[in-house]
């Protein structure tokens, strides 16, 4: 079986703040070549948790090769983030500072405490900010508002797969770009291990047969016209078993990571702990509403949630 390559991408730390944790001024670090930029940020801060330790109330600006980073861009080969810090009273008076804040680019730092962005969240949960200047919710907006304008329907199969390949394009166009810049072979990078595939996780598959469950019950519920498969308790036992199901999977690689010595597997553990707490929680809110106003399938919904207790003793312990 081939294993997957790595990238390496440039960090330069433009404060003398940030040199002075880091001990440096550049580095290059590695990161398996399907990683985006969400998870590039999951890996710097579990790399230098010091950063927001040591620097107090301030603010972390960070740019991706000049420019405004989306959580979802696919980063490649040779790719460079700039980061540097302002304290309270310097961010008033840098041009530098109001232009990130205004693109989104800017963290505020609490002390011994680092907040994710907001807008991270719209990339799971059901329901998201919808403000046009998300990062995520902003780009579906005006792929929508251009099929609307094209008299195109934004919710088919055809626009949705116009969109993918649109995304895709570009991405191909800016690696090209980049990679004639700078005169880098993408090709000769060593090899990195792969993780298991889902299935060959044990938890991974006691969390799918709950899931299939799950889809079973709402099937009956959909055949046999119960109102509550309508209802937003609903929505959500559907959307985040889903979502349960594919964060474990995400966590038990970052484990497996971690057992196995590639530093890469800190990045995202934290994160994905987090949101799978907020999964657990959704989902027993729901399940426990759903009992209480429904008398045809009580027992079926108790027992999906009692297997759910069940679940979470090992989920949360990833």
């Amino acid at each position: 079986m081939k294993k997957p390559k790595f990238i390496r991408i440039k960090i330069i730390y433009l404060s003398k703040e940030l040199q002075r944790i880091a001990k440096r001024k550049r580095e290059i670090v590695r990161m398996p070549d399907s990683s985006r930029s969400g998870d590039f940020m999951d890996f710097f801060i579990e790399r230098y948790p010091k950063i927001f330790k040591e620097f107090g109330l301030g603010y972390l600006g960070f740019e991706l090769n000049g420019e405004r980073p989306h959580v979802l861009t696919s980063l490649k080969d040779g790719d460079r983030y700039e980061f540097t810090t302002w304290t309270e009273k310097e961010i008033a008076q840098d041009k530098l500072a109001k232009r990130l804040e205004k693109e989104g680019t800017l963290m505020k730092l609490p002390k011994g405490k680092l907040e994710m962005p907001k807008w991270m969240e719209c990339t799971w949960r059901r329901i998201k900010c919808e403000k046009d200047d998300c990062p995520i919710c902003g780009k579906i907006k005006k792929d929508r508002q251009r099929h609307i304008e094209r008299g195109e329907d934004p919710d088919s199969m055809e626009s949705v797969l116009q969109d993918v390949g649109q995304n895709f394009k570009e991405t191909l166009k800016m690696i090209k770009e980049d990679v004639e810049r700078m005169g880098i072979d993408i090709t000769n990078v060593e090899d990195i291990q792969e993780p298991p595939k889902p299935e060959e996780f044990p938890l991974y598959k006691e969390v799918g047969k709950w899931n299939k469950e799950v889809l079973k019950i709402g099937d009956g519920a959909e055949l046999s016209g119960s109102w509550w498969i309508h209802t937003e308790a609903a929505a959500d036992l559907f959307w985040y078993s889903r979502t349960l199901l594919a964060k474990t999977y995400r966590q038990l690689c970052n484990k497996w990571h971690i057992e196995n010595g590639d530093d890469y597997g800190k990045f995202n553990h934290k994160y994905t702990g987090y949101v799978l707490k907020e999964c657990l929680a959704i989902l027993k809110k729901s399940l426990r509403g759903l009992i209480t106003s429904n008398q045809s399938q009580r027992k079926e919904l108790d027992l999906i949630l009692s297997e759910l207790f069940k679940l979470e003793k090992q989920i949360t312990k990833i």
